[in-house]
């Protein structure tokens, strides 16, 4: 009986070495392919944050800016660009002015092509074979699309293209917004177009054309910035949210101010509202802002130059200065963080 309990015992105790080795393979080689799992869905997390691998211990920044034309401020916008090295650029249109060829703009254009992302102008589209031109030369199958850059997702909206609700323009940018919204690796979405939601200048009823249009959807799936030009100067409001007033004795829709929704001038944590950017600067002529508005941080008419959007604290915060080609002064500067 002892013999026999015994020799159950010593069986169940015997490993076999080289069976053994085969389980310990098995686990790791499992181990391995959950980790990776992990890591390349973002579950895995850094002190209770979720951690995009994209932005681990790296700080990128980019260039947004529009109205090149093509001429010697249009040059030093472009070597001014060149030395901070920006890993992209995104426009905001007119990249030339009444010609019939880009001859001049893809010259001028060459060292930064590569980095560019493009919105379509007024200018851009003037002529029909000038336009062909544009969309080639930068690679445009559609002149309205979408891309993703480390952790910002970025709509280039064609204002010189049909945009109303029912147009396949807003289809695809309703679409693209509700896909955006379900991606974990975005934290930012950013819109650039040419003409701007807040005119101060020119095309007054585009601009309310198009806040009707998209301000609702853009508020729904949470904007954070809007860069456009079309006025050659810069400005930039407050965090606004858009605001849709009937006038009580006629019944009809009147013209509101936006509702300033954090009247911090430069630094805001979480802020509930969109920033609208006019970037107007890159070379063409500039223009003189007719209209002082309270909703506008800063309004500059007598300087070309260019926004910088330097993305940090591992992409949880964006920098953004706009640098004037006089020795890159520092014209105007604010931060958005996000702390969820």
């Amino acid at each position: 009986m002892n013999e026999n309990n015994n020799t159950h015992n010593n069986n169940f105790l015997t490993i076999n070495p080289f069976r053994w080795s085969k389980h310990i393979t098995k686990i790791s080689i499992l181990s391995l392919f959950v980790l990776f799992f992990l890591f390349n869905t973002n579950i895995l997390s850094v002190f209770g944050q979720r951690h995009n691998p994209l932005l681990a211990n790296q700080d990128f920044n980019i260039v947004a800016v529009g109205d090149f034309y093509c001429n010697d401020e249009t040059e030093d916008t472009i070597e001014n660009i060149l030395k901070i090295n920006p890993e992209l650029i995104i426009t905001t249109g007119d990249h030339v002015k009444d010609v019939k060829s880009i001859k001049c703009w893809s010259k001028m254009s060459t060292p930064i092509k590569e980095k560019m992302k493009i919105a379509i102008g007024n200018h851009d589209t003037e002529f029909s074979k000038l336009y062909k031109q544009i969309i080639t030369y930068h690679n445009l199958t559609t002149p309205y699309y979408s891309n993703d850059f480390a952790n910002i997702h970025f709509i280039s909206l064609s204002t010189e293209h049909p945009f109303n609700k029912g147009s396949e323009q807003y289809k695809f940018i309703k679409n693209d917004l509700k896909n955006a919204s379900k991606n974990s690796n975005i934290d930012w979405i950013i819109v650039h177009q040419h003409k701007p939601y807040y005119s101060t200048a020119l095309d007054v009823t585009e601009a309310e054309e198009l806040r009707d249009t998209f301000l609702p959807l853009f508020e729904k799936y949470g904007i954070d910035m809007v860069i456009s030009s079309h006025n050659q100067y810069y400005e930039r409001t407050y965090p606004i949210l858009y605001n849709e007033e009937i006038d009580d004795e006629t019944g009809k829709k009147a013209v509101p101010q936006p509702i300033v929704s954090d009247d911090s001038s430069s630094y805001y944590e979480n802020p509930d509202g969109i920033i609208f950017l006019t970037v107007g600067t890159a070379g063409d002529e500039l223009a003189q802002i007719k209209e002082f508005e309270d909703y506008f941080v800063i309004q500059q008419d007598n300087v070309y130059g260019f926004l910088n959007l330097d993305l940090e604290n591992n992409g949880k915060t964006i920098v953004g200065d706009f640098h004037s080609n006089n020795d890159d002064e520092i014209i105007d500067h604010f931060e958005l963080t996000k702390t969820s």
